[in-house]
């Protein structure tokens, strides 16, 4: 759970899980919404979720709904990575059928493998790390940079940090590239901790507020070292 702060402002909170559900292996799912007082001045509702195959990682099926004032848009995607040796076959409700690289991963599943994978070569070898994902209805390489460690003040108390940049697409929201900065725990849980948003219209910062684990029956705030 992420509180979602413009300047001094709550604008929103955030949300991401990793569950199991009966008709999918394993499930991402990634909101983000305006609470409070800014859904008067502005609404914005984002979901991104995955279903991905838990013993290959590769995602099956993802959808995008992305509500902003009156700005709606919508896609569910479906991944085939059986039918052809040498690619996988997509089959997008906004852009039809398409072939594309094999095995390739979508951002929740390349978030996923990174932080499972990837965190502690990329820190050691101080190399940008690429991932080739099917985002926003195209391929899109995922290039993250990392920046060193930090410690950052958090309700947990001082924590040592990773601090990486994901490479943001320009358009919509972000003007530059490294518009993005994530700062994940520097321990055996790797969880974000903080994500700084430089957008069009403003710098948003997001900060953890409580997270749990995956079999836990109860949902509390709890430090993480």
């Amino acid at each position: 759970l992420y509180d979602l702060r413009f300047s001094l402002f709550n604008i929103g909170r955030a949300t991401i899980s990793f569950t199991d559900t009966f008709n999918c292996s394993s499930y991402i799912r990634a909101e983000a919404k305006s609470t409070g007082i800014s859904r008067f001045f502005f609404t914005i509702h984002y979901l991104y979720d995955c279903c991905m195959n838990t013993s290959s990682g590769l995602p099956e099926r993802i959808t995008r709904s992305l509500l902003e004032n009156d700005f709606y848009v919508y896609n569910e995607v479906k991944f085939d990575h059986h039918a052809r040796e040498d690619s996988t076959i997509l089959y997008s409700q906004l852009s039809g059928k398409k072939v594309v690289p094999k095995d390739i991963l979508d951002i929740l599943t390349g978030f996923y493998h990174f932080r499972k994978s990837h965190i502690e070569k990329c820190a050691r070898d101080k190399k940008d790390i690429v991932i080739r994902t099917y985002f926003t209805d195209k391929i899109w390489d995922l290039r993250i940079r990392y920046e060193g460690r930090e410690t950052i003040h958090t309700m947990f108390g001082e924590l040592s940090c990773y601090k990486f940049k994901p490479e943001t697409v320009i358009g919509r929201f972000f003007r530059h590239d490294d518009d993005m900065t994530i700062w994940i725990s520097d321990d055996e849980y790797k969880i974000p901790v903080r994500i700084h948003l430089n957008l069009k219209v403003g710098a948003i910062k997001g900060d953890l507020m409580g997270y749990k684990r995956v079999y836990s029956k109860e949902y509390t705030v709890k430090s993480i070292q």
